[in-house]
């Protein structure tokens, strides 16, 4: 199993803490290079937000048509599978969501046994290394305290992670975040059993790595 490394706790509300998993071997396990001002920059991964590091690795602009077209096909194939499906970056970055019962029992960190089924379609997106990068944003609502809430979100992930380590063909590219109920999709849970539902659940963004975006220079649509 690759280590997984916990990062320093930030206000919880403010920003989650940040679990991203690390390889020796890879360029991404410690640090991403990104251009500012035309100078290169080393960006620490462990002190970047769930929307900062959407962000890399950027795709530039020749290379941008490409990349997006390949994304919405993936975007297609997860909807087919039955996934709620969304897009952000213009489009660059894929966003699977799956409700948080058909992974954990409640108040649970154990993985369900028929959990394999919600994420086993995921897998092929750790065959080649590099080609893309897969984030996991687990959130639940807010009954309870900010630290049991923010404790079972971070179990979860880790749960997760130990299932993709296990059945993946590598997870080098693989980061999480508990967001226990910093991010609520219905403002108003306590009055709605519905909005609970809705806020408990698990965010797959699908990034596109250097690889792919490399790909891309020399591809046509």
């Amino acid at each position: 199993m690759h280590p997984y490394m916990l990062f320093k706790k930030l206000s919880f509300k403010i920003m989650p803490l940040l679990i991203t998993i690390v390889s020796t071997t890879s360029m991404w396990s410690a640090h991403a290079q990104k251009k500012d001002n035309s100078q290169e920059q080393l960006v620490d991964l462990s002190e970047l937000t769930l929307d900062e590091t959407l962000l890399l690795p950027d795709v530039p602009a020749k290379q941008s048509v490409y990349v997006t077209a390949y994304m919405k096909r993936e975007a297609k194939a997860l909807q087919k599978m039955g996934y709620k499906v969304e897009t952000t970056r213009k489009g660059e970055v894929v966003i699977a969501t799956i409700p948080a019962d058909l992974l954990f029992a409640p108040n649970d960190t154990t993985l369900l046994q028929s959990a394999s089924e919600q994420l086993q379609p995921f897998l092929p997106y750790f065959r080649s290394h590099g080609k893309f990068k897969v984030i996991l944003a687990m959130h639940s609502d807010d009954t309870g305290s900010n630290e049991y809430l923010y404790s079972l979100t971070e179990k979860r992930i880790i749960a997760l992670y130990d299932y993709f380590d296990q059945h993946a063909a590598q997870t080098d590219m693989l980061q999480g975040y508990p967001m226990a109920d910093s991010d609520p999709l219905k403002d108003n849970p306590n009055t709605s059993r519905k909005g609970r539902h809705a806020n408990r659940r698990l965010e797959i963004f699908i990034v596109p790595g250097p690889i792919l975006i490399l790909d891309a220079k020399n591809k046509k649509l």
